[in-house]
């Protein structure tokens, strides 16, 4: 019981204070488009995405052994497959125009979004500053 609870204690800490926590939640939205951004650029650069499948195949295999005899048969299994697959710069190109349009909102909102953490977490804050001197 005692390790358990050593456990959970450990996670929560992992998650980080609540100031901590407020300011990722509010940067959040700001942060998937920026690696929007730089993923749809890395994309359009190579010329190619990958892709990522899920396949499922048949295989013969052992299945076990009978009076020391092996026994085999059909055994479904599924597994991923990636590939490359060609990108359309057209779609690409206008998706990076979206998201280039809603930064400087999205960047205003997680800034008012860190600024009411700071609000509701001052005693955090203190903490997090450094002395000056």
């Amino acid at each position: 019981m005692h390790r358990f609870l050593l456990i959970s204690c450990l996670a929560l800490a992992a998650c980080g204070t609540p100031y901590e926590r407020c300011n990722r939640e509010a940067a959040r939205f700001y942060a998937d488009a920026l690696q929007e951004q730089s993923r749809i650029s890395r994309d359009l650069a190579r010329g190619f995405t990958y892709v990522t499948e899920w396949e499922t195949r048949r295989r013969w295999q052992l299945c076990g052994i009978y009076y020391e005899h092996p026994h085999y048969c059909w055994r479904t299994e599924s597994e991923p497959v990636t590939r490359r697959v060609p990108v359309r710069p057209y779609e690409l190109h206008r998706r990076l125009d979206e998201i280039g349009a809603a930064l400087p909102q999205l960047g205003r909102d997680a800034a008012a979004g860190q600024a009411e953490c700071r609000r509701r977490f001052p005693a955090e804050v203190a903490a997090q500053t450094p002395p000056q001197g």
